[in-house]
Formats: C-alpha cells, structure tokens, sequence
C-alpha cells in the first residue's frame, strides 16, 4: 500500500474513534487483512486475531475485508492488502510464478506462518440429489442447480480443475442443463436452505459454519471423492486427500474430500516490529485459537515456519528464534 493510502485509511479510523469520543494515539497504525468470502472460516478467523492483536497491542489495527484464496497473494504482492489467508498451493504458485500465475513471480510476498486450519473441500447435497459422487455429479449430471464460491476464490478454482479431470467445463455444463451461481457462502447458504440449488462447492474448515447452518434447516449429505479422483487431482495440481469425518454435521457421514492448509501471508514491506508483534500474539494466545474457530487447534508455533511456501518474513523468524522454534 502507497503512504498516502495508508495514511488516508488512518485518517479515516482516526476521524470515525474521535466522533466517538475515543482517543487515539499519533503512533496508530492501521493495515489490511484480507480474508475470505463473508460467512466463511476465514473471515471469522482473521476477525478473532485481529481482537486478539488489538488486545495485545491497542495501536496496532488489522482491518479484515472479504478475499479469496488464489486472489489474496496478488492483493499482498501488490501492497492492496498487507496481511493475508492463503493456501500452501497457491501461495507457492504464486511465490514463484507458476501455474495460475505464470511467469509472474510474486517478490514482495512473505508468510508469518502456516498450517492454522486445513481447508477442507465440500460438495453439500441434499438429502434426495440424484448425483452422489463426484463423478457422476461433472460427467454425467444433467440438470443440476448448484452454488459455487465467488470466482477468484480457491473453491472456485479447485471447481475449474475439477472440471478439467473429468473433461468438462462450464459452458459444458450449461448445455447439459446445469444452473450455476456464484456467491458468497452466506448467499449458498441462504440458496440451499430456500431450495434454489441443491448442491453447495466451497471450502471451509471444519467445522464449516454455512454447512452448519445448511444443515440445520434441510437434510444433506456430503458428496464422496473417490480414490482415482483424488489420485488424479494430487498429482495433476496437489490437492492433499483428507477426510471430512462422521457427525461433523449432525447426522452427516463422512466423505472423503481434497484439502488444503491455510497459510498467513504478509507484504514484504510490513516492518519488522509489526510483524513480529503478530507472529508473538499468535504463538502466545495458542490455546484461544480454537474459541475463535474449532479448525485453528492445528495450528503450532513450533512447526509453522517449516516447509514454507513463501520466503518466512524476518519480524516472523526473529520471533520463532527468541522462542528457540527456529
């Protein structure tokens, strides 16, 4: 972010804290987060640290805007967003400029730390959806009204290459009578439960709270990945395999699914002191990680910082040093 965008955001919060009668101090600083798509994991996680950095460090604001997993990694290179959620996949594609980003090597883009949930697939169907697995849904569906993630988001591009295994696209998808919409979980959310649609792509951490919500105001099951598909999709794009287990959703079975861990990034050019600030509240507030989402318990200070998939940020590495982690 330019010094003078930074400074009009400031400006802005400053001017909002002081009609409120809240006082605000010169050495305020006030930085971007972005997330995910409104009513998911993400956005609720990055909301429950930005309170948790708050409390520790009163002048230091983490303002959360809705994001999407392949887009987040540009919007931090770029300096739009200086900190970010991401996906181990993506942010390595986009740290070296490759796959989605090809030839375009994202230099300005730096991680705090990985693994804080894993990401996990969901294709939500209705208790009498004709397609039950996968396969059957993309080869042979016909018909089919289905929701799926806003473009520009992991779920929707995991989508794409979902397609692309089983040789089909959108446009083949609408021939064979498919209605697709894209949205936001909280506009899938609300599309499932009135019966607009009757399947549901995205991904969440578990639990997933749109799916929860789905759940509770019309019966579903979760569509199964089989073997082969997951073979296919690590080794063409590396989706891991993971297991969504029984009674995640009440009365829901478990289902094998593609998975992905969430990684925070950050901007190169966020200094030291902050970043560092961020990285201690994490790794010192661990055990209130998973009040604010159930899926955050993975996360581990003593092992965030291996198998980067983007340069670890110097405010990071001198926190997990200190700590004796690196």
């Amino acid at each position: 972010m330019k010094t003078h965008d930074k400074k009009k955001i400031l400006n802005q919060v400053c001017s909002a804290a002081i009609a409120l009668g809240v006082s605000v101090s010169a050495n305020a600083e006030v930085l971007e987060w972005t997330s995910g798509q409104l009513g998911g994991g993400w956005f609720t996680m990055a909301s429950g640290v930005s309170n948790l950095v708050k409390d520790a460090y009163p002048d230091l604001t983490l303002k959360i805007v809705p994001g999407g997993g392949t887009t987040n990694p540009t919007k931090i290179d770029r300096g739009i967003s200086q900190f970010g959620w991401g996906l181990d996949t993506f942010s390595y594609q986009a740290s070296k400029g490759v796959v989605l980003y090809n030839n375009k090597p994202h230099e300005n883009l730096m991680m705090v730390g990985m693994s804080f949930s894993d990401i996990f697939y969901h294709m939500v169907a209705s208790e009498n959806a004709k397609y039950n697995s996968i396969e059957d849904l993309l080869k042979n569906g016909k018909d089919v009204n289905i929701a799926v993630v806003k473009r520009g988001s992991s779920g929707e591009q995991a989508f794409r290459w979902m397609m692309e295994q089983f040789g089909t696209s959108y446009e083949d998808l609408k021939d064979r009578g498919f209605k697709i919409n894209h949205g936001n979980f909280s506009e899938m959310s609300s599309q499932f439960k009135d019966g607009q649609v009757d399947y549901v792509f995205g991904g969440q951490g578990l639990p997933g709270a749109a799916m929860i919500d789905m759940g509770q105001a019309r019966k579903m099951h979760l569509v199964n990945f089989s073997d082969k598909t997951l073979k296919g999709l690590n080794e063409k794009y590396g989706f891991l395999s993971g297991t969504i287990p029984a009674e995640t959703y009440e009365g829901v079975a478990a289902a094998n699914t593609i998975k992905m861990a969430t990684t925070l990034l950050v901007g190169k050019n966020v200094s030291e002191d902050t970043v560092y600030k961020v990285t201690k509240t994490l790794c010192e507030n661990n055990a209130k990680l998973s009040s604010i989402h159930a899926s955050m318990k993975a996360f581990d200070c003593a092992t965030a910082f291996k198998n980067a998939p983007a340069p670890v940020h110097p405010g990071a590495a001198k926190y997990y040093k200190e700590a004796g982690y690196m």
